[in-house]
């Protein structure tokens, strides 16, 4: 196990026990510790005994011997800025109010946002020479079926910022009536993090002088947060989710 995960562990066993939890060891998002970016705003720490629909009772991230920081939420909740219900030991991201600073003006469970988040699409007609200014009415039905086939698309968000897209496994079409339909295309995201607030989810690669390059980066407001359903606003769209519930091995 390499140092720096070693004290990752120690770190997040350290913030747990001041919280009160002596059962719960959570590793700790590293963007709380050394990758918060430049200009972010947010505070990343660990929920503590005592949270509710009033107040947020946290201990700050990396662990430095303090005491548990305790913030207003009531505002926040009534204006539907808490997402996600902290338990002890939960990772959180929070942006403080900019005049009084006893007040949160939004609250994330980060730790809620970590599992599979889809929705489903449908196909459009391809645009072919042999189809063009056929009304739909006029289709084959074994073309209308076709397009009426929903494929599940999304991501899923890990720990340590890591996410994997949802989609990648369909296989292209095999025959020439399969071709005429095409579905949208899948935005595969491999990372994400909490900025100001808001969901920042990337696609980067790294060069051979490791370099990092950012090929896709997508921010989001967060609209909903619940044990089954996401919503987040882009700059162009809502998209909705549902969580897609993950059967364990032992239970297949």
């Amino acid at each position: 196990m390499k140092a720096k995960h070693i004290l990752t562990l120690a770190a997040g066993a350290l913030m747990a026990l001041a919280c009160g939890q002596k059962t719960v060891y959570k590793e700790l998002n590293e963007a709380a510790a050394d990758l918060v970016a430049e200009g972010d705003s947010t505070i990343y720490g660990l929920a503590c005994d005592g949270c509710n629909d009033t107040i947020v009772v946290f201990l700050r991230s990396p662990y430095n011997g303090s005491d548990p920081d305790t913030l207003n939420i009531l505002e926040a909740t009534r204006n539907h800025r808490v997402f996600g219900r902290p338990l002890i030991g939960d990772q959180l991201a929070i942006i403080r109010n900019p005049s009084d600073s006893t007040v949160a003006d939004l609250l994330i469970v980060t730790e809620d946002m970590q599992a599979q988040w889809c929705y489903r699409v449908l196909p459009s007609l391809r645009e072919r020479a042999d189809m063009e200014g056929m009304p739909t009415t006029d289709l084959p039905d074994s073309v209308k079926a076709l397009l009426s086939v929903e494929r599940e698309y999304g991501f899923q968000l890990k720990n340590e910022g890591v996410a994997f897209p949802i989609g990648m496994g369909y296989r292209a079409a095999t025959t020439d009536e399969e071709d005429v339909v095409v579905y949208p295309e899948l935005t595969r995201y491999f990372e994400w993090h909490i900025h100001n607030g808001r969901l920042v989810l990337e696609n980067a690669t790294t060069d051979s002088l490791n370099q990092r390059h950012v090929n896709i980066s997508d921010t989001a407001d967060i609209l909903m947060l619940s044990p089954d359903t996401l919503v987040l606003r882009f700059s162009d769209h809502e998209q909705g989710y549902y969580k897609r519930q993950v059967v364990a091995e032992n239970e297949k």
